[in-house]
């Protein structure tokens, strides 16, 4: 450890650069995972702050929960042993602001319908109730310039609606959502209050159906994965990246193989005095330790960064376990090729290498 930093801290410069790529292609490879995680993430956050274990849907809606046409009959009907179960309506819709119509406010969205003591219900609901015609939003439409009391119109319709509270992370396929009551959802989607309708049933625990019932329960998983397009941006981003940390991280160990090869001739000098295999071994491992440690930091560093100022612009969210993988992947790679050139200190001949 001693002869590797102190080696580093002799050639500044080279090591400098050397751990600049690093910290480049690390960085790289960090942030676009954040912007995969954060795009595949915005398409779920409002099914994931349920943390349901599966939802219910009619057969004939084909797992599409807006094609799915439920009443309390149907709900009467599913049976839920030592769990929960709560009612959702969900439909699109569009908004602007209701107060000033030169803003350009409009936003698409979905409109979440929710009862107000459900356990799918924001805790925000539970500070400030759902009154007809009051909605809780994503906190995202902040950036909009939509504020608490701000009065919002659907487009197409003559309904508006009062913000009387925001929430964090609640979007579902990428769209901000809008929390309602039943009745207010209702409204927006038949055109009256009055009817029981709703679109399914989220389930805490196991559902149980009557035989003659009409509805199929999809577990949350299956209910995600079948969202439009969710499967085929997961599967590229997935494939994308993986490709990435493979190749980033080969080129990584090449690296560090090419870097310690060049000093042939000081290890052939450092061998004629007598330093054994294991010392030169050691402070190349230690080496590529210390550079790779750097430069992943520093990367690591740049994109939690980078986060903090995109995060409003661009779908970014952090997932440790990926970041501990990808870290991980870098070591590796780097020990490997490390590990090669010890391979090739070993045969060295001090007197070739000495010329």
């Amino acid at each position: 450890m001693f002869l590797a930093w102190k080696e580093i801290r002799h050639s500044k410069a080279k090591f400098g650069l050397i751990i600049s790529v690093v910290a480049l292609v690390s960085y790289l490879v960090y942030f676009l995972t954040s912007l995969a995680y954060g795009l595949a993430s915005s398409y779920t956050n409002g099914v994931t702050k349920w943390k349901a274990d599966e939802i219910v849907l009619t057969v004939d809606s084909n797992n599409n929960v807006m094609m799915s046409f439920m009443n309390n009959e149907d709900y009467d009907s599913i049976d839920v042993q030592d769990g929960k179960r709560a009612k959702l309506g969900l439909f699109p819709a569009v908004i602007k602001d209701a107060d000033d119509d030169t803003k350009d406010t409009r936003e698409e969205i979905y409109v979440f319908g929710i009862e107000e003591n459900s356990f799918i219900a924001p805790k925000e609901v539970i500070t400030s109730g759902l009154e007809n015609n009051e909605i809780i939003a994503d906190s995202g439409l902040k950036e909009l310039g939509y504020a608490v009391d701000d009065n919002v119109r659907v487009a197409g319709t003559s309904l508006t609606w009062k913000i009387v509270a925001f929430t964090e992370k609640a979007t579902y396929q990428t769209a901000p959502i809008l929390y309602a009551n039943l009745a207010t959802w209702r409204e927006l989607r038949y055109g009256s209050s009055s009817s029981d309708s709703f679109s399914a049933v989220v389930v805490q625990g196991t559902a149980t159906l009557s035989s003659d019932t009409p509805l199929q329960v999809y577990s949350i998983s299956e209910f995600i994965s079948n969202l439009p397009g969710y499967n085929a941006q997961v599967a590229t981003f997935s494939i994308m990246i993986g490709f990435l940390i493979v190749i980033v991280a080969f080129v990584l160990g090449i690296f560090i193989y090419v870097l310690t090869i060049q000093k042939t001739s000081m290890f052939g000098v450092m061998k004629a005095q007598g330093i054994s295999n294991l010392f030169i071994g050691n402070s190349v491992v230690a080496q590529t330790i210390i550079i790779t440690g750097i430069g992943v930091a520093i990367g690591l560093i740049l994109t939690l960064i980078s986060g903090y100022f995109l995060g409003g612009f661009v779908p970014f969210a952090i997932n440790p376990l990926f970041y501990i993988g990808i870290t991980i992947a870098f070591f590796l790679f780097s020990i490997l090729g490390g590990l090669f050139s010890v391979r090739a200190v070993l045969k060295i001949d001090p007197l070739k290498a000495i010329g």
